[in-house]
Parts: C-alpha cells; structure tokens; sequence
C-alpha cells in the first residue's frame, strides 16, 4: 500500500508555520509517541523504521516531512489504528498530553554521552545562531516576495464568481450523515531543495482545476467547497499555500477520491479559465513584478540551503556520540508494542 506524504510544516511569510496537530486528529488519537532528542540522535530514521515496517504489513501510512530537509521526518501516522510518532522538539514543541495511558514520550537524548559534548558547547550554540540567522533572512525574503505578489496581480477576486464555481463543484461531493473532520497541512513547501511538492496523486482520483493568476489566491471557492464538504460529513484535507499559509492551494476528499486545486494561469488541460473564479485586468507592471517575485524566491531557498549545511555540520558531534545499541533497543519495544514485528 502506498503511503501518502505531506509537510506538518512550512517555512512561508509569516515564519515557520505548524500543522502538527493535524498530523493526527485529536479524537482519532489512540497511542501517541513523542520523540525528543537533539540534532543527530535518529529521531528521522527511527520514524522512518516504523512506517517501513507499518508498510510491510499492509497498513495506511501518512509520512510527514520536515521542510527545512525533506529527506528527514517530522512525523508518521497510521490513521486507521489511531497511532502516530511526532517530533516533539524545536520549534514544534510538543509533549505528552495524557502521560503513560496514551502518550509516550521517547528521549533518545538519554543516549547521548553528554560528557564528550560538553567541550565543544560553544562550538555547538554558535551553528545554532548561524542557522537561527538564516532562517530568519528566509522569512524576511518570503515576506517580501509576498508583498509583491500582491502588487503583481492583474485583477480581483470574485465573491459572486467564487459562489457560483463552488455551488458547481460542490453537485461532486457525495453525502454522508452527521459533520466531517478537519486537517490543514501543506503539500508543497519551500525547502533547501527548493519549492517541493510531495503530492503524488492516487490512481482514480477525480480532480476539479480552476487557473489562478500571479497576485490572486482561490482561498474563497476552495474554501466554500471545503466547508461544504464538512457539513455532509465528509473528511477533508486542506492544503495550505507554501507561501502564505491564511491562504489555500489545494483541498482533498481522500476517502471519496476527490481533488480541487488552483493551478497557475496557462495550465491549460482541464483547467477552468480564471475568468470563471476571478475578474481580471490589465497589470502593465506583472512581468517586472514576476521576476522580482522569483529572485525573493531563489534568496529564500539559499538561505535554507545554508541552514542545512550548518545543522548538518551541528549534527556530526551528536551522531558520533550516540549508543545506537539502546537506540535499537527503544525501536525494537515501539514495534512490538504497536505489533509491527
């Protein structure tokens, strides 16, 4: 079975914005495992290790990852057992809410052999300045690359057109009884990588497009066909905009294998025209405005890029001072305990 994958996070215009407690709905939540530890001590890779073997058996895995690098893991959920792993450490702090009867925390911390780590302290809070530095010039660059967006649009949002495409998409969505379940989280993100999107759409998924335009947003149809969705009982996932997280770029009825999206003016395909969902106008200015737009971008991503390679080089004292023998000790309990063995 395939495991669908999302970010619990994104670093956009407002800072580092978190979905964590979306990563599993609080009244789905059966056995929680929050995971401590600095930089360096497998918090990623023990994760990783339980949605493989999750995998293995034919269980529905949801993979969260990390948008300051996409090749590690902020969390990992398996929805239908009510079970999930969360990184609890900074900067989405999280602990065990109902201790030893649901929650468990795991501190791979206490594997460290902390008296080796003590001489080079100084060494290690001065990276973390460094990368809390670079972070904040990669907000600074995606703060502005918004405020131009904004200026670069050429035309307005449409309540009435908004209503109307909704009211028209809204005839797909089939009707359960009582009210639906709620989760935001992000798709694509900004990451060292780059502007990544991790959507992999499922065979069978029917999906509904409308073209949006530089300096718009499809927030007010996406968001009229996801409350809709809601009040006839349906689970829906909001898909968050990378850039500014108020905003919406996707919305998901995974059970009923239902997508509707926002996609860039020229999509073409089975894209509606924005004409359907917007007013537009002339924007004489949109090309220099585009190009600023996508430098504040490329600024953005060096800057994560540099964060990376600082906390790769913060992580090298951890991983080398580490017992992975009681590491896999720990693993081997949470597999037999969650019957993943």
């Amino acid at each position: 079975m395939s495991s669908i994958h999302y970010f619990a996070g994104g670093n956009t215009a407002r800072g580092f914005y978190t979905c964590f407690n979306d990563i599993l709905p609080v009244d789905k939540r059966r056995r929680m495992f929050y995971i401590k530890g600095g930089p360096g001590v497998g918090k990623s890779t023990f994760m990783r290790k339980i949605a493989q073997a999750a995998e293995k058996k034919g269980i529905r895995v949801e993979i969260f990852h990390c948008s300051s690098d996409p090749d590690s893991l902020d969390g990992v959920a398996l929805p239908d057992r009510g079970v999930a792993l969360m990184d609890g450490t900074a900067p989405h702090v999280y602990d065990p809410i109902i201790p030893g009867a649901r929650d468990t925390l795991i501190s791979l911390g206490d594997f460290l052999d902390e008296e080796r780590l003590r001489p080079v302290a100084e060494e290690l809070k001065e990276l973390q300045t460094q990368i809390s530095g670079r972070f904040g010039r990669c907000y600074h660059y995606l703060a502005a690359a918004a405020e131009v967006w904004r200026a670069g649009k050429a035309g307005q949002e449409s309540p009435e057109k908004e209503r109307r495409l909704a009211a028209e998409w809204g005839e797909a969505l089939p009707r359960r009884g009582g009210v639906g379940q709620l989760r935001r989280l992000f798709s694509t993100a900004y990451t060292p990588k780059g502007l990544l999107n991790l959507w992999e759409e499922p065979d069978g998924m029917k999906t509904y497009r409308v073209e949006c335009p530089m300096g718009l947003y499809a927030t007010g149809v996406l968001r009229r066909v996801s409350e809709q969705a809601i009040s006839q009982g349906l689970s829906v996932v909001e898909l968050l905009h990378p850039l500014e997280p108020e905003q919406l770029s996707q919305v998901l009825i995974p059970d009923h294998g239902l997508r509707f999206e926002a996609v860039a003016l020229g999509f073409g395909g089975d894209a509606l025209a924005a004409e359907r969902a917007f007013d537009l106008e002339e924007n004489k200015e949109q090309s220099f405005d585009r190009n600023a737009y996508e430098l504040l971008n490329q600024r953005a991503v060096e800057q994560l890029k540099a964060a990376k390679a600082l906390h790769d080089e913060l992580e090298k004292p951890y991983v080398g001072n580490m017992d992975f023998s009681r590491w896999q000790d720990t693993l081997e309990g949470v597999l037999k305990a969650l019957e993943l063995q």
